[in-house]
């Protein structure tokens, strides 16, 4: 068995080894020529902790939340839940009201009170009964048939005493 030395093999054409880190091309790192240097004289330093820390040897800085980044990241995830929580199934019934009060405007109606029973039919139909009331709907004769009006303000409680709430107005006309 022949021994060599190390610059031998590093002239040496092995397999495993990159093209470019045998020409001595390849990208290095920080301190890579010195240790390449003390590889091919056969000798290795320890490298010093403190020293790799602070600066002298390649340090990396390992990148990533911290506990208090995911605790605040989570607290505001769950309040922007907790708003879409509440705030979505009000738009839904608005959504609601608005295709009710499209339908009146595509019937006729002869009196106030056959459109608050067709209101009071469209309310339990649309399953929204409970939060609407035919008798909060504003009919007022106008020439040619009715207006029906109905303003109202849809309140999402949050928790505690604080509250979102949110306005909505619709208005349409029936014909006679």
């Amino acid at each position: 068995m022949a021994v060599s030395t190390p610059g031998a093999l590093a002239a040496r054409s092995t397999p495993w080894m990159p093209t470019d880190v045998k020409r001595g091309t390849a990208p290095r790192t920080p301190g890579s020529k010195a240790r390449m240097k003390e590889m091919e004289n056969g000798v290795m330093k320890e490298v010093n902790p403190v020293k790799a820390l602070q600066g002298g040897a390649v340090a990396r800085r390992e990148g990533g939340m911290s506990l208090v980044g995911l605790i605040i990241a989570a607290i505001v995830l769950g309040f922007a839940a907790l708003v879409v929580m509440q705030v979505v199934p009000l738009y839904i019934a608005d959504q609601k009201l608005t295709t009710i009060f499209k339908s009146l405007e595509s019937e006729a109606a002869g009196s106030p009170a056959e459109i608050r029973r067709k209101i009071d039919k469209q309310l339990d139909i649309n399953e929204v009964d409970d939060r609407f009331d035919s008798k909060e709907f504003e009919i007022r004769p106008v020439t040619g048939g009715y207006s029906v009006t109905y303003n109202y303000d849809g309140r999402a409680t949050l928790f505690g005493n604080l509250s979102l709430v949110a306005e909505f107005k619709h208005q349409t006309r029936v014909s006679n």
